[in-house]
């Protein structure tokens, strides 16, 4: 089942007539969720249970295409396994032509340095304290983004170390990067919300790529988070667990749950291209639909091996299904509550967002561009 998905998930947007690229580069973004397993000893020893829960969860980690929000890569681990631990095997979906995005949970030096040496550009978010992160300003440049220096400190080499369980790994390289300050402010009927958000990118040419157009970029970053969110609630369906109740039956079906997400994000984006439509606006949950109705009504004939309902070409008519149903207005500035109690007595209302690029709080270098 996991090689099925990677051959189902090595086949590009581009592929399927999907071209929405940033400045020549594919934009894709990494995160990790938990799934829920069938409640046995087996399961709870192997994959772990939250302190205080009651079922043993597994956890994933992708790397998935923000324009259909299909999956390049994914790793399954324990729900102790940390985010960071499962996302390094994601490192090989890491190529020339794609820009990442990532959430500040994913930083870390070493990180990045593998991550971008192999030929992908990064877009990560990075925490907002001068003192949680190895840099130091360089200089300002022309929009207000900063040029910094990467310097491994002396406690995020022991550290490594530990990690590593070598105590003559080298200190890392420095580097240098850029770094975009920037805040949000979000404006609504019922509140007024402004949140000061820091990435760290290897673009760093502000001519090329102004500071402003990556502030906005990396929006296309909470596309992962809608991912997870038909993969769990569409694709699973809420409230219920996996059913396999041994190690390989739970890592089994979790990756056919990962199959059948990128087959219906797969057909949707082969539909929106044939519209010319934003694979965003056809409704997900319609598309799986169709696929399932179509297992069991559109099977080959016993005597002839035909297929009657699809005259042997299934993605054909399903397509032509797809693209009669209705599509999603295309309306992005709205916004809901985000608790339960809010979801219930807020009505949806209609939000506006504003950009402004700002100085870091970062100490300066003691070095200057070309030294």
């Amino acid at each position: 089942m996991r090689r099925i998905f990677e051959i189902d998930a090595a086949r590009s947007d581009a592929g399927l007539g999907i071209s929405a690229i940033w400045h020549g580069m594919e934009v894709t973004g990494i995160d990790g969720t938990t799934i829920e397993l069938f409640s046995c000893d087996e399961l709870a020893e192997a994959f772990g249970v939250p302190s205080g829960g009651t079922k043993p969860k597994i956890r994933i980690a992708a790397h998935v295409r923000t324009a259909s929000r299909r999956w390049i890569a994914a790793a399954i681990g324990g729900y102790h396994d940390g985010e960071n631990t499962l996302a390094d095997e994601l490192e090989g979906s890491f190529t020339a032509g794609i820009l990442s995005t990532a959430d500040r949970g994913f930083f870390s030096m070493d990180r990045w340095l593998r991550f971008s040496a192999r030929g992908a550009h990064l877009v990560w978010r990075v925490k907002n304290g001068a003192k949680s992160v190895p840099f130091k300003t360089i200089t300002t440049l022309p929009g207000g983004s900063e040029l910094v220096r990467l310097r491994e400190s002396d406690s995020m080499l022991g550290r490594r170390r530990r990690d590593a369980g070598d105590k003559a790994l080298p200190r890392l390289p420095d580097t240098v990067a850029r770094l975009v300050s920037f805040t949000v402010v979000s404006r609504a009927a019922r509140r007024v919300k402004t949140s000061v958000i820091k990435v760290l990118t290897t673009l760093l040419d502000p001519a090329q790529f102004p500071a402003c157009e990556i502030a906005a970029l990396y929006a296309q970053r909470w596309q992962i988070e809608i991912a997870y969110l038909l993969l769990k609630k569409t694709v699973k369906g809420t409230g219920r667990v996996l059913r396999g109740r041994s190690v390989a039956l739970a890592r089994q079906e979790t990756w056919a749950l990962l199959l059948i997400h990128n087959m219906t994000a797969t057909l949707t984006a082969r539909a929106a291209a044939q519209a010319g439509l934003n694979p965003r606006l056809i409704p997900f949950t319609a598309v799986l639909s169709l696929i399932r109705g179509h297992v069991t009504a559109d099977t080959c004939c016993p005597h002839c091996g035909k297929r009657p309902a699809s005259g042997n070409d299934p993605i054909a008519l399903l397509i032509s299904q797809v693209l009669a149903q209705p599509a999603h207005r295309d309306r992005p500035a709205r916004t809901s509550g985000r608790t339960p109690f809010q979801r219930q007595h807020w009505h949806t209302e209609e939000v506006t967002y504003a950009i402004t690029i700002v100085p870091s709080n970062l100490p300066q270098a003691d070095i200057h561009p070309g030294s």
